[in-house]
C-alpha cells in the first residue's frame, strides 16, 4: 500500500509541476504575442530624443533615452492621481511635426474634436506613463515638473556601437520610432538618424 501511495504522490507532484510550467509558458507566450502585436499594429509616431545627464547616458549594454515629453509642466495635470497609478499623457503634433504635451491626468481621455488653434484629433496620441506626479503642487505636494516614464527610455545597444550612439544622442541627431497601442502602452521600435532607420528593435 505504501508503494501505491508513494506512486500516486509522485504523480501528483509531477502533475503540479507540469501545471505550473504550462501556466508560466502560457503567460510568457501571451507577453511575447502582446509585444509583437504592439510593435506590428500599434500607431507609429516619431519622437525627438534629447540629451540626458552624460554620466547616466550609457549603462552597460543600454543607452538611456529622454524626450521633450518626458518633462511635463505640473500645470497640465488634471485630477489627483493615486500614488503609483499610471498617468495618461495626451500629446499633439504641431506644424513642424514636433510632439508636445497638451494634457496629463489619471484617466485616459480619447482625443476629440479640438478647439481652434490646437492639434486636430488625428494628430493627437495618448500615452500611458509612470511618474511621481502625486507629489505635484496640483495636489498639494512639492513644486516642480512631472517626470514621466513611458517604458521607452532605454535601448539595447548592438555590440561595439554604444559610443557612436551615445555621441549621436548628445548631438541631438537621434529620433525614436515608437509604437503606441490603443491603451496607451508604448514600445520602442527603433532609432532614426537623419530620417533613416538605423536601429530596429526585433519583434521577439
Amino acid at each position: 500500500m505504501m508503494g501505491a501511495d508513494q506512486a500516486r504522490s509522485g504523480r501528483s507532484i509531477w502533475t503540479a509541476i507540469a501545471t505550473v510550467v504550462s501556466v508560466q509558458l502560457a503567460v510568457l507566450g501571451y507577453i511575447v504575442f502582446d509585444r509583437v502585436r504592439l510593435l506590428s499594429a500599434g500607431r507609429e509616431i516619431v519622437l525627438d530624443v534629447v540629451p540626458v545627464d552624460p554620466r547616466s547616458l550609457f549603462r552597460g549594454d543600454y543607452v538611456i533615452l529622454s524626450y521633450d515629453i518626458s518633462q511635463i509642466s505640473s500645470a497640465l495635470l488634471e485630477g489627483k492621481p493615486a500614488k503609483g497609478a499610471p498617468l495618461f499623457v495626451t500629446i499633439g503634433q504641431d506644424a513642424a511635426d514636433k510632439w508636445h504635451v497638451s494634457r496629463v491626468g489619471a484617466e485616459m481621455v480619447v482625443p476629440a474634436t479640438p478647439e481652434a488653434g490646437t492639434a486636430p484629433a488625428g494628430k493627437q496620441v495618448v500615452l500611458k506613463a509612470r511618474s511621481d506626479a502625486w507629489r505635484s503642487p496640483a495636489i498639494g505636494g512639492r513644486a516642480g515638473p512631472i517626470f514621466a516614464r513611458y517604458g521607452i527610455e532605454s535601448y539595447f545597444v548592438p555590440e561595439g556601437q554604444g559610443l557612436a550612439l551615445e555621441k549621436l544622442v548628445g548631438e541631438k541627431k537621434i529620433k525614436a520610432v515608437v509604437a503606441v497601442g490603443r491603451d496607451g502602452t508604448a514600445a520602442l521600435k527603433g532609432l532614426m538618424v537623419d530620417g533613416k532607420l538605423v536601429y530596429r528593435e526585433p519583434l521577439i
